[in-house]
């Protein structure tokens, strides 16, 4: 029934009451005021009179409020057919589902133990929304948390309603034990991040999953703990290169980070620092034919079982840490790769002193960061000397194979790099000045 309806023939269960004669009246007041021009208002009352409507808003809300939690109550959903408050005051009020949800939760709980916060949108001190923000921060209170505690929080954010929308009311809401009770927020806090570190412990885990056409798949997830010391090591080997001669880095940051986490790994294989692998250090072994190598055709195998091109096989059957495995044509092992192989011990520092970190021209990566490349390839017959190395990091190892530059050492001992002809035609060598202040 509308309130014009009301007006006009008003019923003895609507007449016989206070509230329902004020609703009646309230109903007449803003038809009243619906007819009147506003463009009368003058510039000074307007102001004063959207502030009294929000006021008026703000009680009218409180006594719908009011209304509902009267109707649970009395349970008159269940009298009337629906299947609960929510539905009914859906029905009654053309609400959605979460409105009509939220609306008997507010008058549920300021009808019982939030009463304050009922009163305080009843008399139009807060609005409907901040009356229902200050329920939400209430009722999330931990189980444990005393009534006394609750009535603290209440009347904290009634009194912060004044300077904060409903936004800003929730905010503050979240955090609102750490402000009336911080030694009960600090012992549940603690107890809250003990729980979550457990399960968070329980459920780590990590696979790599081959997709068949040279990728892999990684997934997993860490505990806050095992990801910040993780994200503490990739960090510093993720930075985008600086420009050096061929341009910028062009990775993208997850590029950056996957070849940040592949060389952790192989620092750790170079640093002899992880435990045996099946009594012996761990390593890994890649097969190679030897037209593989040879004749770069075919592929080669690593030891779960992953391909490589031949390309990738000479770069690997320089230092890296890996062990070639050399077969014939019928399979036979022409060469199992011994440690004297690896640009190692006295001879990796030796090789560090002198170039000092990547030799290829413009690169600053640091010596760690690098691998001794045979200059004349292991798999060409080249030999593990001082003579026949130079250290290049793993990008400009794979650019040196890929696009066929050539290296020498000068007089002086130092690498000189000659690129192909299609990058520069007038073949003239080039050197890293980044590590040595003596000129060429």
């Amino acid at each position: 029934m509308g309130v014009s309806a009301l007006l006009d023939d008003p019923s003895p269960a609507w007449s016989g009451h206070p509230i329902a004669g004020a609703v009646a009246r309230i109903g007449g007041c803003l038809a009243e005021a619906a007819e009147a021009c506003l463009w009368s208002l003058s510039d000074r009352e307007l102001p004063d009179v959207l502030e009294a409507a929000g006021t008026a808003l703000a009680q009218l809300q409180g006594l719908l409020v009011s209304l509902v939690g009267e109707v649970d109550a009395r349970e008159l959903a269940a009298k009337v057919g629906a299947s609960g408050t929510a539905a009914l005051a859906r029905q009654r009020l053309a609400l959605t589902p979460a409105d009509a949800a939220e609306l008997t939760a507010v008058a549920r709980a300021t009808r019982r133990e939030l009463s304050a916060a009922g009163q305080a949108l009843a008399a139009g001190q807060v609005s409907y929304r901040q009356a229902a923000a200050i329920v939400r921060a209430v009722g999330n209170l931990p189980d444990e948390v005393g009534p006394e505690v609750r009535r603290r929080a209440e009347a904290h954010l009634i009194g912060e309603a004044a300077r904060f929308d409903p936004a800003e009311l929730a905010r503050l809401g979240r955090h609102i034990l750490e402000v009336v009770a911080p030694d009960a927020w600090e012992r549940i806090e603690a107890e809250r991040l003990a729980r979550d570190e457990e399960r968070a412990a329980r459920r780590r885990e990590f696979t790599m999953i081959d997709d068949g056409h040279g990728l892999h798949w990684l997934r997993g997830r860490l505990d806050t703990e095992a990801a910040a010391v993780l994200r503490a090591a990739l960090d510093p080997l993720s930075a985008p290169a600086p420009a050096g001669e061929h341009g910028p880095d062009l990775r993208t940051g997850p590029q950056r980070r996957a070849d940040a986490l592949v060389e952790l790994a192989r620092r750790a294989l170079i640093g002899d620092q992880l435990p045996d692998n099946g009594g012996q250090r761990p390593q890994v072994v890649v097969t190679v034919p030897l037209r593989t190598l040879t004749d770069q055709l075919g592929h080669a195998t690593v030891d779960d079982g992953g391909i490589l091109s031949p390309t990738a096989a000479r770069i690997l059957a320089c230092d890296c840490q890996l062990i070639p495995a050399v077969l014939g044509s019928t399979g036979q092992v022409l060469d199992l790769g011994r440690s004297q192989r690896l640009f190692i011990g006295s001879l990796r520092r030796a090789l560090a002193l002198r170039d000092g970190g990547c030799a290829f021209p413009g690169c600053d990566r640091p010596a760690a960061w690098c691998d001794g490349h045979h200059i004349i390839a292991w798999a060409d017959g080249g030999n593990t000397s001082l003579a026949n190395a130079v250290l290049l990091c793993g990008h400009h190892h794979a650019v040196v194979h890929r696009d066929n530059w050539t290296i020498r050492l000068a007089d002086d001992g130092i690498p000189e790099f000659t690129p192909p002809a299609w990058i520069d035609p007038t073949a003239t060598p080039r050197r890293n000045h980044r590590y040595r202040s003596r000129a060429p």
